[in-house]
C-alpha cells in the first residue's frame, strides 16, 4: 500500500451530476422557466382562442385552460416542489386576503343552482376558481425568475397583437390590401356566438374590443416595469398603438389612472430621476408615434368620434353617450336584481338580465352581494400591499389597470386576468421564501447563542473548524 505524499493533491470533492443529456442544472431550471413564461403569455394572447365545443345547453362552448391550467400547475407543482409553488398556501396573508374571494368565486355558481334554480351547466364557472388557483402556482414557481427572463415573450406578444389589430383596422376600413385578411376575419366571425362579441372595432386576438385596450395597458406595464434598452421602446410603442386601435376609453382611463400611481410612486422615492424623465419622454414620443400610425391606418374620424364622445360626458353630463346611457340602465337593473336577490343571484347575473352587466364592481354584487365586493376590495389591497419583490412594480400597477378599468368593464374575467393572478402569486411565494429565511437566520441566531464560541454539543462530530453543527465538508 502506498502513502500519499503531503505534497500529493487533495482529493476533489465530488461534483453534482448533471441531468441526462449534460445539461447543466442552472439551464434546465432557464429551460423550465421559459416553458412556464409562454405559456403565461400565451394564455393571456389567446384565451379566448383557445375554446373547446361541448354539449352544455349554453353557449357550447369551454374554455380549454380551465382544463389546461390545472394540469399545468400539477406538474409545476412536481417539477419544482412544494417549497417553491405552493409554500404561500401557508401565508396569513393568502388565507385571510386571497381565499375569500376564490372560495366564494368557486361556491356561488353552486348555491345559485341550489337555491336559485339556475341550468347545471352554471357550475362550470367553478373552473374560474380553479384557474385562479392554478395560476397563483404558476407564478409562485416564477417568483425568483429574473425579470429578464419575460423580455422577448412580451415584445412578441405586443407586436403579434399590433399586427393582428391593425390588419383588423385596415379591412374595417376597406384600405389597399385589406382582402388579404378575409380569411382571418372568418376566423373572427367564427366566434360570433360568445357573449360579450364586438367587432365594429380592432379586437386583436380577442372578441371584444374592450379586452384589447385592456390587454394594451397591461403590455405597456410590463414594457415600462420589466423591458430595458430598444425593446422597452419598440414595445412602448406598439403597446400604446394597440390602445388606440382598440378604441377603448375605460382602458385609456385605466391606462392614466396607473401612470398617475407610477409617477405617484416614484415621486414618493424621492423625486423624479433622469431615469424617469427618460421614462415621461419614452411615453411622449411613443404615444406621437402610435397616434401617427393610428389615424394613418385606420378610416376617417377613427379617434374624434369615440373619444370625442367623453367630452361630451364632461359637458352635457353621463347621458350624452349612448354607451354610457346604456351603461348606467344596466348597472341600475342590477339594483333591481339584488331587490329580488338579497344575497346575490350566485350563477351569472347576465343570465337573469339578458344583458351584460359591463362592470365588474356591478357584476360582483349582483352575484354575492356586499360579501362578495368586500372580498374583491380584500384581495386588491393585498396585490397592492405586497412587501418588495422582483415584480412588485408590475403588480400594483396592473392592480390599478383593473380596478379602475373595472368600472365600466369586465377585466378580471379577460385573459388579462391570468397575469393578475401570475403576479400575485409570485409575489406572496416571496413573502414566504423571505418569512422562511428570516425564521432559519431567527434559529441560527438563538443556536448561537447558547452555544457560543467554540462550544459544542457533545453528542454531535467536530467539525473541522471547530464551530457547532456543521459537518467537515
Amino acid at each position: 500500500m502506498t502513502v500519499a505524499s503531503r505534497r500529493d493533491p487533495l482529493p476533489r470533492r465530488p461534483q453534482p451530476q448533471s441531468p441526462a443529456g449534460g445539461v447543466s442544472t442552472a439551464a434546465a431550471e432557464r429551460t423550465g422557466a421559459s416553458i412556464l413564461i409562454l405559456f403565461v403569455v400565451a394564455s393571456v394572447v389567446l384565451g379566448d382562442r383557445a375554446q373547446l365545443n361541448v354539449a352544455t345547453g349554453g353557449r357550447g362552448v369551454l374554455p380549454i385552460l380551465q382544463i389546461l391550467a390545472p394540469l399545468v400547475a400539477l406538474g409545476t407543482a412536481a417539477r419544482y416542489g412544494s417549497r417553491s409553488s405552493l409554500g404561500f398556501v401557508a401565508l396569513p396573508v393568502f388565507l385571510l386576503g386571497v381565499v375569500p374571494y376564490i372560495a366564494m368565486t368557486a361556491v356561488l355558481p353552486v348555491a345559485g343552482v341550489v337555491f336559485n334554480g339556475y341550468p347545471e351547466r352554471t357550475l362550470l364557472s367553478v373552473g374560474e376558481a380553479t384557474t385562479a388557483v392554478s395560476f397563483l402556482v404558476v407564478g409562485a414557481a416564477l417568483s425568483r425568475v429574473p425579470a429578464g427572463s419575460w423580455s422577448p415573450w412580451i415584445v412578441a406578444a405586443i407586436l403579434i397583437q399590433l399586427i393582428y389589430a391593425t390588419a383588423q383596422a385596415l379591412f374595417l376600413a376597406g384600405g389597399p390590401g385589406s382582402e388579404l385578411f378575409a380569411p382571418f376575419h372568418a376566423w373572427d366571425l367564427s366566434y360570433a356566438g360568445a357573449a360579450d362579441f364586438v367587432q365594429q372595432r380592432s379586437s386583436g386576438l380577442y372578441l371584444n374590443p374592450n379586452e384589447l385596450g385592456v390587454w394594451a395597458g397591461g403590455a405597456l406595464i410590463m414594457a415600462l416595469t420589466l423591458l430595458r434598452s430598444i425593446r422597452r421602446t419598440v414595445a412602448v410603442a406598439g403597446a400604446l398603438a394597440t390602445l388606440l386601435l382598440s378604441q377603448s376609453r375605460g382602458s385609456t382611463i385605466a391606462v392614466v389612472a396607473a401612470l398617475f400611481v407610477m409617477a405617484a410612486i416614484a415621486l414618493r422615492r424621492g423625486g423624479i430621476n433622469r431615469s424617469g424623465l427618460a421614462t415621461v419622454a419614452l411615453l411622449a414620443a411613443g404615444a406621437f408615434v402610435a397616434l401617427g400610425a393610428v389615424v394613418a391606418v385606420g378610416p376617417p374620424g377613427l379617434l374624434e368620434d369615440r373619444f370625442g364622445g367623453l367630452v361630451d360626458v364632461f359637458v352635457e353630463g353621463p347621458r350624452a353617450e349612448a354607451n354610457l346611457a346604456g351603461r348606467l340602465d344596466y348597472w341600475s337593473a342590477v339594483g333591481v336584481l339584488n331587490s329580488l336577490y338579497p344575497w346575490g343571484t350566485g350563477g351569472s347575473p347576465e343570465l337573469l338580465l339578458g344583458t351584460a352587466v359591463d362592470s365588474t364592481w356591478f357584476r360582483v354584487f349582483a352575484q354575492g352581494a356586499a360579501p362578495y365586493v368586500a372580498a374583491l376590495v380584500l384581495l386588491l389591497f393585498v396585490a397592492v400591499s405586497m412587501p418588495g419583490f422582483t415584480y412588485r412594480r408590475p403588480l400594483v400597477l396592473l392592480t390599478v389597470l383593473l380596478a379602475v378599468a373595472g368600472l365600466t368593464q369586465t377585466p378580471f374575467n379577460y385573459p388579462i386576468g391570468y397575469l393578475f393572478w401570475v403576479l400575485l402569486g409570485a409575489g406572496l411565494e416571496a413573502t414566504y421564501l423571505a418569512r422562511a429565511a428570516r425564521l432559519e437566520a431567527g434559529g441560527r441566531a438563538r443556536s448561537s447563542r447558547y452555544y457560543p464560541g467554540r462550544r459544542r454539543d457533545r453528542t454531535q462530530p467536530a467539525s473541522s473548524d471547530g464551530r457547532p453543527f456543521t459537518s467537515s465538508r
